[in-house]
């Protein structure tokens, strides 16, 4: 009797590894989008459910709240999502100790420039009848054209 090529890929030890993988990563959802990029990797060892991560500000944040709320969502509903059996490991973050040893802790935070563009353009019609409140609109006009002159060229 033949078998078929995906029957016996799903046999060999290599293709669990992988599906455990891809059931840990499903994980990541739960965390905010600054923890999902500075996240390494995510793997099992001596019940214990690990997440690596670059920087150690990462780490503290997911020890103190992420872990928390992973750790319900398995106790509840873990078995929904088929990730059965995670629920008894013990959640931990860290980072690796050559990253630790690569930080410079010296150096001055960066800080990246936000900025917020409005997108209303103050284009509305005011037929308001109450001279307050029609003076109102008026300065809201205003400041959006005001808010709008930083970022015309």
């Amino acid at each position: 009797m033949e078998q078929n090529i995906f029957s016996l890929l799903i046999q060999k030890k290599s293709y669990k590894k992988l599906e455990t993988l891809l059931k840990l990563k499903k994980l990541k959802v739960f965390m905010p989008l600054s923890l999902q990029k500075n996240l390494l990797f995510i793997f099992i060892k001596d019940s214990k459910l690990l997440f690596a991560f670059k920087d150690l500000w990462a780490c503290k944040e997911f020890n103190q709240r992420v872990a928390k709320e992973i750790n319900h969502f398995l106790s509840v509903q873990g078995h929904a999502c088929r990730l059965d059996g995670l629920d008894a490991l013990e959640i931990v973050a860290y980072v690796p100790k050559d990253s630790l040893e690569k930080a410079n802790f010296y150096a001055p935070v960066k800080k990246q420039a936000q900025f917020y563009r409005p997108s209303a353009l103050g284009l509305f019609h005011n037929p308001i009848k109450d001279a307050h409140l029609h003076e109102c609109f008026e300065k809201a006009r205003s400041l959006i054209h005001y808010q709008r002159s930083f970022f015309e060229n």
